[in-house]
């Protein structure tokens, strides 16, 4: 019989930034597995002020992930992982490289890169496998350099014993407590940056609530790891003209604090429609989760959410490729406004609609899109 294959990962930990996140939901997956032999080597944080913090997760599975150690002097390892930025593409001290790299741009920026080097200088020599989360991201990664043959899609999952919908008795009691009961509620799940289309968002819902009386909008930031409430803020003076703030302000209801994976899901389940127009994402997580809980999702066509949604349960929203960032070869999609806000108001009064995604974003979820599905994919590539 084989033994079993020691694997060691380099990444973050008790961070609420999603290469930590995902880095977490993937090492859960994998302590599942009999035949890998898990180790762990914190990488420092890309920034000075972030702090590692504990309360994300059940404490038994924060138990699970702290108990993991580096491996002692003389282990054989197989496989290096690295899950954090700025990435390192050097070889690892033994056995093969595998990288986690996003392009959320259409590109991968030197910032991104251990160096600042570009992609193309940081792969000189290198035979790192650059694993990425969606076909979008990939092919930003090509176009900064990467060979083809050595970049693995790898989707991202979700626990969907976690994020899964709630009964009519849980929403109505979710609802009462956040007194959400006679409104209809947008939610986004974001870092509030530009990149996310705060701006958008801010816009079209000041276009639905001179429609509306009763829509509200939810916005969840990260204020742990990013500036999220100066942002938002920001945008809210930008964006909106001073009639429009006056008739959202007592609809909008920002939370900045981390909060934990079952809290996150019930605000998920307590709301009505998901609502992202993104401009950049490498693979849009939130939105997935946001499905997983039976919500209806209004995203950017052309990008990562793509892959993973159907029109059963998402309403797509035409945008443009358009220039972006420090380095010309940045790509965005820009989501057209108008569609965004009029597939807004479909949410708001297409019942049926809402009631299909309900049962359909769920069980696409299930079938094609948990961390099973992902880490089943990472050990493919790992030992292919």
């Amino acid at each position: 019989m084989m033994g079993r294959i020691p694997i060691l990962i380099e990444g973050w930990r008790f961070l609420p930034h999603s290469y930590g996140v995902l880095n977490q939901w993937q090492i859960l997956e994998l302590l599942k597995r009999a035949e890998v032999e898990l180790y762990m080597r914190d990488a420092p944080f890309a920034k000075q002020h972030w702090k590692a913090g504990r309360g994300l997760m059940a404490p038994e599975q924060e138990a699970r992930i702290a108990a993991l150690r580096e491996p002692a002097p003389g282990t054989r390892i197989a496989a290096t992982f690295r899950a954090y930025v700025p990435a390192s593409f050097k070889p690892a001290e033994q056995g093969r490289t595998f990288v986690l790299g996003t392009a959320d741009f259409g590109w991968m920026p030197r910032s991104m890169i251990e160096g600042r080097q570009s992609l193309s200088e940081a792969l000189a020599g290198s035979d790192a496998v650059i694993v990425s989360p969606s076909e979008w991201s990939k092919w930003g990664l090509l176009r900064a350099g990467a060979d083809p043959d050595r970049v693995a899609v790898v989707p991202l999952g979700v626990d969907a014993g976690v994020f899964r919908p709630g009964s009519a008795e849980e929403r109505r009691r979710l609802r009462a407590a956040g007194r959400w009961e006679d409104s209809f509620v947008f939610l986004n799940v974001s870092a509030m940056t530009r990149s996310k289309g705060i701006d958008l968002i801010l816009k079209a819902f000041a276009r639905l609530a001179a429609r509306y009386d009763h829509v509200r909008l939810c916005l969840k930031g990260t204020e742990q790891v990013y500036p999220s409430n100066r942002w938002l803020n920001r945008f809210w003076y930008q964006a909106l003209s001073a009639e429009e703030r006056q008739l959202c302000r007592s609809r909008l209801h920002y939370m900045g604090d981390s909060a934990p994976v079952e809290t996150l899901a019930n605000i998920y389940r307590a709301a009505d429609a998901y609502v992202t127009p993104y401009r950049s994402e490498a693979f849009n997580m939130p939105a997935l989760e946001a499905a997983a809980c039976g919500l209806p999702i209004i995203c950017t066509a052309g990008g990562p959410t793509d892959e993973y949604t159907t029109d059963e349960f998402a309403r797509r929203i035409p945008a443009s490729l358009v220039s972006w960032g420090e380095e010309p070869e940045e790509l965005v999609r820009e989501p057209d406004l108008e569609a965004l806000t009029e597939a807004m108001a479909e949410a708001v009064e297409n019942a049926a609609w809402r009631e299909q995604a309900r049962a359909a974003g769920p069980a696409h979820v299930r079938e094609r899109f948990t961390w099973r599905h992902t880490v089943d994919s990472l050990l493919r590539v790992m030992t292919g």
